[in-house]
């Protein structure tokens, strides 16, 4: 029953993220008074996500969509709120890792999935601002492995 409940998730997941992302000859676009934004890769840079997903993650975060910008408050809680305060990787399954944070009644989940088919993951970051709360998709992207600098060259 657990499996079940994981891969519909996953599929579901899936389905929202590919209905809403435009292909790569796409302009960015935000219409005004609108939360939802769609990016083309590289064309804007999400500094406070991706170091939070890049620093939770350990690798370089891509992102291919956003759904909705950090608010002032998200940026003074996150902010004050160490990267070791995030939860360790939990698996849900071959596919799906993700990672908690809890501050008071807001949180925060970082979705990692790796099919198998993919060569990279994607990562997804949701905020829940109640415990009732349905969860509110930040930002999605690919994960690829840091590239550090060999020293000497």
């Amino acid at each position: 029953m657990n499996r079940l409940s994981t891969i519909s998730l996953l599929v579901l997941l899936s389905a929202s993220a590919m209905a809403q992302t435009k292909p790569e000859s796409a302009t960015a676009q935000t219409k005004p008074g609108s939360t939802t934004a769609q990016i083309k890769p590289g064309s804007i840079t999400l500094t406070g996500i991706n170091s939070i997903i890049a620093s939770v993650s350990g690798k370089q975060f891509l992102p291919d969509t956003t759904f909705a910008a950090l608010t002032e408050d998200d940026k003074n809680l996150l902010a004050q709120e160490p990267i070791a305060n995030w939860g360790l990787a939990q698996e849900s399954g071959p596919y799906l890792t993700y990672y908690n944070l809890i501050i008071g009644t807001r949180s925060y989940q970082l979705l990692i999935v790796k099919t198998p088919k993919a060569e990279f993951p994607t990562a997804t970051l949701l905020r829940f601002t109640t415990p009732k709360s349905k969860p509110e998709p930040i930002a999605r992207g690919v994960l690829k492995p840091k590239i550090e600098e060999k020293p000497g060259k």
